[in-house]
């Protein structure tokens, strides 16, 4: 009898559903992701180049519920264990759209933060690079340090080529019974791994968490 208990229990502890890494769901929705952080694999997935400063996650978003549900990039949020980095998917336009934001230091104030964009330039107002706010260096003054910014109309002639190849790539949004893929992009700064990363999903079918460590 005792012999019979024991195995029952190992039973029952074996059947137990852990989550796994790069997967979270609920009664709504199912999510299984991966982290693209290779610089050489992103130009692979894309088929394109599109500098250094990002994280692609390929996400695969199925719904459970009868009605239809909507799925959106906008659902999504990454962030970083590592040092707090924190910031929504961007859409195919802030990387690589029309109209982008040129930074340059006024002439009374050379060098510091802005003077040069070596890496990727994001469109709209009030995005910089990386995730969240600019911490240290430069000029913390912002405007009334005497930093000066234009629209550059050059780039308002004509679109990026990227673009299309972006929002081709890109997780649909629409709503849906059927599963979704694609892929998001995610500004980061610095040396990040998988396991530092978290994906935050709030959207219609609730709030999850996604980590791609292995569960202890």
């Amino acid at each position: 009898m005792k012999y019979f208990l024991v195995a029952l229990s190992m039973l029952a502890f074996a059947g137990e559903k852990k989550p796994l890494p790069g997967q979270a769901g609920n009664d709504d929705i199912e999510l299984v992701g991966s982290v693209i952080l290779d610089p050489g694999e992103i130009k692979q997935a894309l088929g394109a180049d599109i500098g250094a400063g990002y994280v692609l996650i390929h996400m695969k978003a199925t719904p459970k519920t009868e009605k239809p549900l909507r799925i959106s990039p906008d659902d999504f949020t990454i962030i970083s264990s590592k040092d707090g980095q924190r910031s929504e998917a961007l859409s195919p336009g802030q990387i690589a759209g029309r109209g982008v934001l040129v930074v340059k230091a006024a002439p009374n104030q050379p060098g510091g933060y802005g003077t040069t964009t070596n890496g990727p330039i994001w469109g709209g107002v009030g995005l910089g690079r990386g995730m969240g706010s600019r911490k240290g260096g430069g000029n913390s003054g912002g405007a009334d340090a005497g930093v000066d910014s234009k629209s550059d109309n050059e780039s308002k002639d004509k679109e990026n080529p990227l673009v299309e190849i972006l929002k081709a790539k890109q997780l649909p949004d629409k709503e849906t019974t059927e599963p979704l893929e694609g892929l998001l992009y995610f500004p980061i700064e610095g040396k990040i791994k998988p396991k530092d990363l978290r994906v935050m999903y709030k959207g219609p079918a609730g709030r999850l968490v996604m980590e791609f460590v292995n569960p202890k």
